[in-house]
């Protein structure tokens, strides 16, 4: 069956023509989109440190490992879903296209939603396991918390930009990552000043 042909300007074809071009041009907001992604805990980190002390960046960072071992491991699985759509849409099939489509996105709210159980009840015992100093295991499990209620939406963004990426669109996975960065961090400053403002109004009095 004769390949599919682009459907629009962000899918970008590397069966036919010159490859070099086209190889930049799918790695390059591939690239800025993972570097995005990984500023997301490295500005909780500086947000931390500046407003709050050692001791809150202390929490923070004790969940690094944790944090990773789990987002790294459903965007392994996510690849799975890539390596299909792409081999379903290179060979024109669209119903399996579909139907992949659909069990991804099923698959990854699914998963973001569990995820938001595991870290709201087993956040504590984790980090016990992981012997975390009980100075700062209080607020990496409250840290650990509020990270993982956002994992639907992680998994969601995720698993389409992996969707996206099979039909060699990178670019529109970048946007959203471009435009939802700055709001992450406006709201990772707004919320680290209002807490601080609200301890030391609770110190005062």
């Amino acid at each position: 069956m004769e390949a599919v042909q682009k459907k629009n300007k962000y899918e970008i074809d590397m069966c036919n023509g010159t490859i070099m071009d086209k190889l930049i041009s799918f790695a390059l907001p591939l690239m800025v989109s993972s570097i995005l992604q990984l500023l997301f805990n490295a500005v909780d980190i500086i947000v931390v440190g500046r407003f709050t002390g050692s001791q809150a960046l202390a929490a923070v960072g004790s969940t690094t490992a944790l944090i990773n071992m789990f987002v790294n491991l459903f965007i392994g699985v996510s690849l799975g879903a890539n390596v299909l759509s792409a081999r379903f849409y290179a060979a024109g099939k669209e119903r399996e296209m579909s139907e992949t489509v659909h069990t991804a996105m099923t698959f990854a709210l699914i998963s973001g939603i569990v995820m938001v159980f595991v870290g709201l009840f087993c956040a504590r015992g984790a980090l016990e396991l992981m012997d975390t100093p009980t100075d700062v295991i209080d607020q990496a499990a409250l840290y650990m918390k509020i990270y993982f209620c956002g994992m639907p939406f992680f998994m969601l963004y995720n698993y389409g930009a992996a969707i996206l990426r099979s039909v060699g669109d990178t670019k529109r996975p970048l946007r959203c990552s471009r435009r939802s960065s700055p709001v992450c961090w406006c709201w990772d400053v707004c919320l680290a000043r209002t807490a601080v403002t609200a301890c030391r109004s609770q110190s005062w009095e």
